[in-house]
């Protein structure tokens, strides 16, 4: 891993890839954005208009780097949510389960309704842009009717950038280990935590399934029908 290649995110990728007939350049996702990095290949316009981020407060540490050129809307899908310990046991079919449920799950709702109606392009991140922004995504995709095997192999793209998102990571943190905050030991860190097994966002889309689908869950955790039009236009036209 070069100096060069931490001046780029690592994970970042245009919604519209995702799938078919998908309007371009109006929703991306990636990685934590850092300051000084490069203009994202592949990514235009740049930078975003409105920028979504996932992280809670211990991740972001301050500033946002695109707080001068773009609405900054702050909104931790979870609390404390950083690679750490207390992850330990936690499977990550557990840990997404935990974000589509109660005020967590209410607080995504509020995230794709975001994504929705604000200034684009609209740029969503978390840290490694793969858990949050993965539930996240998937959820976009599912109100604009995005086939499920479309969904999972957008989240799952993830995995082959997990090595440079982990550098980047370690990069921030100062820490001695990549990805993970000083003091943490790696071998408390589950693997699947670095990966992005099908079957762990898989999991998301079943819950939204038995729920009615992801509009009545949608719905029912506070989005409405107006936000899925928006969503529909932003990426449907």
């Amino acid at each position: 891993m070069t100096a060069e290649t931490l001046t780029a995110l690592a994970n970042a990728r245009d919604v519209a890839h995702a799938a078919p007939g998908l309007r371009p350049g109006r929703l991306f996702r990636s990685d934590a954005p850092l300051a000084g990095d490069d203009a994202p290949e592949g990514l235009s316009p740049w930078p975003p208009a409105t920028v979504v981020d996932l992280r809670d407060a211990r991740e972001s540490r301050g500033g946002h780097p695109f707080a001068e050129s773009a609405r900054v809307h702050a909104m931790p899908v979870l609390a404390e949510a950083a690679l750490d310990a207390s992850h330990a046991g936690v499977t990550l079919v557990e840990l997404y389960q935990g974000m589509i449920t109660g005020e967590p799950g209410r607080t995504v709702a509020r995230v794709v309704a975001a994504m929705a109606t604000e200034p684009g392009p609209v740029l969503v991140h978390c840290s490694a842009g793969k858990d949050r922004t993965g539930v996240s995504v998937a959820l976009v995709l599912s109100l604009v009717g995005v086939e499920r095997e479309h969904i999972v192999a957008d989240y799952v793209a993830t995995s082959a950038n997990m090595r440079g998102v982990l550098a980047r990571m370690a990069a921030a943190w100062g820490g001695a280990t990549p990805g993970l905050p000083e003091g943490v030991d790696p071998t408390q860190i589950p693997a699947e935590m670095i990966t992005a097994p099908a079957p762990a966002i898989g999991s998301v889309l079943d819950t939204w399934a038995a729920a009615g689908g992801a509009e009545a869950w949608f719905l029912a955790h506070g989005g409405t029908a107006e936000d899925i039009e928006a969503l529909k236009e932003r990426l449907l036209g």
